[in-house]
């Protein structure tokens, strides 16, 4: 009896400390995120402690389905906003990621136009893609940082991404943080109706950081920020 209290104690103990350090890991995560936010636009190159890019992005349950998208840059009023679909479904983990190649070519497609060809997921990882493009132009791209914390009231992710553009002749390489930080648009939450979800509204800091990779004395070239609207398509 004494032996299967001890181990019941032990598992106990265990749970208590596994729920203490995901607490402190994502408090961590939390704090890092807020300060980018509140850096930008005087960003570095960030430095991802808790960075894990074996696992995906991991989007709040409200998030399923497929969205029309509204991007439009907050510092640039006069300029016509992006407009474009995406997706996010469930895994076999029932957990809600995006879909990456349809997302990204849906991007694609509002920024190019005709110019794009396709967008094609690297099958061995989820951080690789590549963006094929007119005229034997192509972009590769790899996600090497990757931070987010565990929320269901807020979607709130960095990404850092190496981006190649390959064209006959020259390459060019860019390094690029995509900060993101998405909730359910507050005025829509108690009018919305039961059957129709609410839509989701957020912003998302961009900084490029040029070719110099892994040099935390970079300070961003470029930075943009944009307000998103998510509207939800019903099937």
């Amino acid at each position: 009896m004494k032996i299967l209290l001890g181990l019941i104690l032990c598992l106990i103990f265990q749970v208590i400390f596994l729920e203490s350090s995901f607490a402190l890991v994502d408090s961590n995560v939390r704090e890092f995120l807020e300060n980018r936010v509140n850096q930008w636009p005087e960003l570095y190159l960030p430095n991802f402690k808790l960075s894990d890019v074996s696992k995906d992005l991991i989007y709040p349950k409200w998030f399923e389905g497929n969205w029309l998208v509204t991007s439009q840059d907050i510092n640039n009023d006069s300029e016509e906003p992006v407009i474009y679909e995406v997706n996010f479904f469930k895994n076999d983990s029932d957990l809600i990621v995006g879909n990456r190649a349809k997302n990204a070519e849906s991007i694609g497609k509002a920024i190019f136009g005709d110019t794009l060809i396709k967008v094609i997921n690297d099958p061995q990882s989820i951080n690789n893609q590549i963006t094929y493009l007119k005229d034997d132009f192509y972009i590769d791209s790899r996600i090497t940082g990757r931070n987010q914390i565990q929320d269901n009231e807020i979607f709130f992710a960095d990404e850092l991404v190496i981006q190649t553009a390959h064209k006959p002749g020259a390459s060019r390489i860019n390094q690029i943080e995509t900060i993101s930080k998405f909730q359910k648009c507050s005025e829509e939450i108690l009018e919305v109706d039961n059957s129709i979800k609410p839509s989701i509204c957020g912003v998302q800091y961009v900084a490029s950081y040029g070719s110099k990779v892994g040099d935390p004395s970079i300070h961003a070239v470029k930075t943009n920020k944009y307000k998103l609207k998510f509207e939800f398509i019903e099937s």
